[in-house]
């Protein structure tokens, strides 16, 4: 999922922030929403699914909440804390190496000096409406420096949220393939009857660059280009041109899920 941050007034954020501390670990997130009050919000920047992740990881002394059952991410910084905030983000070993994956996060960064004992900020995740788009089935095909920065995360989704996964992978994508239900399937077919190695790395979802070479040369080998012509042109366009971690996404975990949130919670 991704999240959203508020900048909220500071005189705003001081007649709430008891309430709203109290509230940010439970509340739905339409009525942390309304105790803000749309009238008080002075901007909103959207943070992909890697970013928040990321940002949330150097900032324990904010106390994030982080509810995957629920998928919810959430954090608040007062206006007299915002400059360290605001310090982690601009020292140059945080900037310069999470510049592969930063989007809404840049915004964010130069906003924050500027801001500094003026605004609060509030974290909290984007609506669930995402939960309910139709399952792919889907290849992403992710540069090794992001890799590098997000390879946790990854990991640890393969035995968490499958929905929550695949956002994140492709988020940060450097290009996806899609296949329709028939397709994969067929790939999964000519995989296990011609390449039980590669079979076995579709079903473990995650090909670390390390195995990015041996995968895409037995795939141009055995695969039909009339039969996945998707495939076939990003294999010639792209598949000998760089290195990537491949992430499978495969729709029937995600149809044999339980949902995890109910529109009503």
């Amino acid at each position: 999922m991704r999240c959203h941050a508020y900048l909220i007034r500071s005189e705003r954020y001081y007649d709430l922030e008891e309430r709203l501390a109290g509230m940010l670990p439970v509340a739905p997130r339409d009525q942390v929403l309304a105790l803000l009050g749309e009238q008080h919000i002075l901007d909103k920047i959207e943070l992909f699914s890697g970013e928040w992740r990321l940002l949330f990881g150097i900032n324990d002394e904010y106390e994030p909440v982080v509810d995957g059952e629920r998928r919810r991410a959430r954090m608040m910084v007062a206006p007299d804390r915002l400059q360290g905030l605001a310090s982690g983000l601009w020292r140059s070993l945080i900037r310069d190496r999470w510049k592969a994956i930063t989007f809404g996060l840049t915004t964010l960064t130069l906003a924050l000096p500027l801001a500094s004992g003026l605004v609060g900020v509030v974290i909290v995740e984007e609506g669930d409406e995402w939960v309910y788009a139709p399952p792919l089935n889907e290849m992403s095909a992710i540069h090794p420096s992001v890799f590098e920065l997000l390879e946790g995360h990854l990991r640890g989704g393969l035995s968490g949220d499958p929905v929550a996964l695949a956002r994140l992978a492709s988020d940060h994508a450097a290009s996806i393939v899609e296949f329709p239900q028939s397709k994969w399937l067929a790939l999964l077919q000519v995989c296990q009857s011609k390449a039980p190695e590669v079979a076995a790395a579709l079903g473990r979802r995650l090909v670390l660059p390390g195995e990015y070479g041996a995968v895409i040369t037995t795939l141009q080998k055995i695969i039909d280009p009339q039969q996945q012509p998707s495939l076939d042109s990003w294999l010639r366009v792209h598949g000998t041109r760089g290195t990537y971690a491949l992430y499978f996404r495969d729709s029937r975990n995600e149809r044999a899920q339980k949902p995890v949130i109910s529109k009503a919670s």
